[in-house]
């Protein structure tokens, strides 16, 4: 179970937990005959029948249709249909082979999906767990103007695991329960960093959601780094 190091509204802090936080989906897919079915992971083709490989062997992409039609250079009779289990991700170039070095390139984009810069990719480290903890920035935002304006990329359940933390716990979520609101966390010693969940991982704004029931809490933190915008509007000439 990860954790990570927060303030509550007093600038105290604790180091607690937190865990997946999945949505169910009210619906659930089924076959003809009502049974459950599930996503599997199967190979279509090799690189050796990719669509480039069959201009190259056919020349045109007519002459790639009539050999479909009259047989099957698109599969790989030996491994098309088989099901993947326990694959690895590499990488490869253009020539289809896999490469041991890579350099990774960071691009740039402003709002009208325009490359502005491309950079070296600098590895930043997590700051969820440092000497530095998580600020209670005391930056409101009510859930339905939230919900409006970012998407949740990732949601995850803060817990505890001592009656102290349940306590500490308990009253950020009836906080922000009673305010009907998110709050903005942030990292860094100023406060004005986003959060970055692991090595080398994105940045992302970070936002805390209360709900109580009884004496049961549910903390969560949303991440988001997309914000909704509302699509400019026509000007009559």
């Amino acid at each position: 179970m990860r954790t990570l190091k927060i303030t509550n509204d007093k600038g105290r802090d604790a180091e607690v937990h937190f865990v997946n936080h999945p949505i169910k989906a009210p619906f659930a897919y089924v076959d003809q005959a009502g049974q459950a079915i599930k996503n599997r992971k199967y190979i279509k083709s090799t690189s050796k029948q990719d669509l480039s490989k069959l201009l190259e062997e056919f020349g045109s992409l007519e002459e790639v249709a009539e050999s479909i039609i009259e047989g099957d250079p698109e599969l790989d009779m030996e491994v098309s249909g088989q099901f993947l289990e326990n694959v690895s991700r590499v990488y490869v170039n253009d020539q289809e082979k896999i490469v041991f070095r890579i350099k990774k390139t960071e691009k740039v984009y402003n709002p009208k999906g325009e490359l502005m810069e491309q950079r070296d990719l600098v590895q930043k480290r997590s700051n969820i767990n440092t000497e530095i903890p998580i600020k209670w920035t005391g930056k409101l935002i009510p859930k339905e103007k939230f919900y409006r304006k970012f998407v949740s990329i990732h949601t995850y359940r803060i817990t505890h695991d001592t009656g102290l933390k349940y306590d500490f716990l308990f009253d950020m979520a009836s906080k922000l329960a009673d305010k009907k609101a998110m709050m903005l966390l942030a990292g860094g010693e100023t406060g004005d960093q986003p959060l970055i969940m692991q090595d080398g991982g994105k940045p992302y704004r970070a936002f805390l959601e209360g709900r109580i029931k009884g004496d049961h809490y549910l903390l969560l933190m949303h991440l988001s780094n997309m914000e909704l915008k509302p699509l400019p509007q026509k000007t009559e000439e």
